[in-house]
């Protein structure tokens, strides 16, 4: 028996192959150099490469367009992209930028690209987003509130064409967005960018997409028939639980085709299907849909302000499931349900005395609208917030990503039970040794957004040692710090001699 819910893809067979062949040298492509912000320092440089260049080294070179300047090399690096001091450039007239691709012997050299770096900014994806839908409006808000230039896409999933409609691009000074007149009952998908509008030529980020409905799901069951002759005059009983208040399955009788579709909410679904006719029932096969993955949170629940009051109204004759899991991701078995027919207020703090501090939940608020079964509220929520308890593993800053003033660090995330709370920032912090005695010590401590494993740290002396303690931090405070420590490279001795 197979499960299918409406907004995936049906029908499509992925057919991958591989063909075994030698190492042959791929030049790099779609070279491009760009700044994240306009303030920025530093260019990061970007191409594309394909598999078989696993274990090349690329390098990076520039000139001066028109001009019979020597070239000038801005850095190598085994991966695909490389960040380099805008000092270190000339950008504010066009150059030619190109990258070499070394494998074993062999190098191959891209198409330059002309481009004034100046003009080239390329924002990071909105981060942190959030949707909330009203009527046939749905509004989109994000954390990052610098001024940009916003475009929304959206398509119906259930559309077979699979066309996009676009929104027209629009200038926002505060990170939110709203989508007018879209169809109560449909799924959409949406493709969410934005550039900058203070330089000459911005690039967009990469696209990034989003899916959004309106609480209910549209379910569909297909299954095979039994062989001839066994076949003949064939019904099914379908038994599904499928409304989370309640205990008891609902009975879908004398079904006579192979298929079945029937909304339900963003909770698990189960059951059970018997094929029958006039001879006998064959034995029951069991289904099991998963519950829908939550991914969007909401604030603590304080002592002092229980967050879900505010749609009390909306509670009467719904119910609260809530659970917690040890991994603070996957689904118990098990899970907690609430029947809010009496006092909301009574109810939601009978709930609240079952929680544990520190540790995420997931609650989803189910009702009957139009007599469909929809989660009209589906939030992650700790009860209360605390500090990590753990660093981030992993905390690294290759020898490569190293420059003169600049280091490339990388980590991996804080896991879910040990954040013990809805990470804000990671907190970077670097201090420079004293060197000769210097009256003033080099430090600085800096954000990087929850969603990120890396970080570009610039500004730095040269020939220098840093520690950089790295940590994780929630509404509560940060947690324990992880250190490392770097050594930038000199500066080169030309360099030094006209200085």
């Amino acid at each position: 028996m197979e499960t299918k819910e409406h907004w995936f893809l049906q029908g499509f067979l992925l057919l991958a192959m591989v063909i075994a062949q030698g190492a042959t040298i791929k030049c790099p492509s779609s070279h491009l150099c760009y700044k994240k912000t306009e303030s920025a320092t530093i260019y990061t440089c970007e191409w594309e490469t394909s598999e078989s260049m696993k274990n090349a080294t690329y390098e990076l070179f520039y000139s001066r367009s028109n001009s019979a300047a020597s070239r000038t090399s801005l850095g190598s690096s085994r991966k695909s992209y490389i960040c380099v001091q805008d000092n270190t450039v000339l950008n504010k007239v066009l150059v030619d930028i190109w990258v070499v691709a070394y494998m074993g012997n062999e190098s191959c050299q891209s198409p330059n690209t002309t481009v004034t770096l100046s003009e080239r900014v390329k924002y990071e994806a909105p981060q942190r987003m959030s949707m909330a839908r009203s009527s046939s409006n749905l509004t989109l808000s994000w954390d990052n509130k610098k001024d940009a230039v916003i475009e929304v896409k959206f398509r119906r999933l259930e559309e077979t064409s699979w066309t996009w409609t676009c929104s027209k691009p629009v200038f926002v000074c505060t990170a939110m967005v709203t989508l007018e007149n879209l169809q109560n009952e449909s799924v959409y998908q949406l493709q969410v960018r934005q550039m900058s509008k203070h330089v000459k030529h911005p690039l967009w980020n990469e696209d990034m997409f989003l899916d959004f409905n309106n609480g209910t799901r549209l379910l569909k069951l297909t299954w095979g028939t039994p062989s001839y002759p066994v076949s003949m005059q064939v019904n099914y009983n379908l038994s599904l639980h499928i409304w989370p208040c309640l205990l008891k399955r609902k009975n879908f009788t004398i079904v006579t085709t192979t298929e079945f579709s029937v909304y339900v909410t963003y909770s698990a679904v189960s059951g059970d299907i018997i094929a029958f006719n006039k001879v006998g029932k064959s034995s029951p096969t069991y289904i099991l849909v998963p519950a829908k993955h939550i991914s969007f949170p909401c604030k603590s629940w304080p002592n002092d302000r229980l967050i879900p009051l505010k749609y009390a109204h909306g509670f009467m004759k719904s119910c609260l499931e809530w659970y917690k899991a040890t991994d603070g991701e996957t689904r118990p078995e098990k899970v907690n349900r609430s029947k809010l027919n009496g006092t909301v207020k009574k109810k939601l703090k009978h709930v609240r005395k079952k929680m544990d501090d520190y540790v995420r939940y997931y609650y989803l608020v189910h009702k009957q609208t139009d007599g469909k079964p929809q989660s009209t509220e589906t939030c992650l929520m700790y009860k209360k917030e605390g500090a990590p308890s753990k660093a981030p593993d992993h905390f690294t800053a290759p020898l490569l990503n190293v420059t003169t003033n600049s280091a490339m660090l990388h980590w991996k995330p804080i896991p879910v039970p040990d954040q013990r709370g809805f990470l804000t920032h990671y907190e970077i912090c670097y201090t420079r040794r004293s060197q000769n005695n210097e009256s003033q010590i080099e430090s600085e401590c800096l954000k990087s957004f929850a969603s990120k494993t890396e970080y570009l740290v610039q500004n730095l002396t040269p020939g220098s040692i840093y520690n950089i303690h790295l940590a994780g931090a929630t509404a509560a405070g940060s947690g324990p710090t992880t250190t490392i420590e770097i050594t930038t490279k000199p500066l080169p001795q030309s360099v030094i001699g006209r200085n």
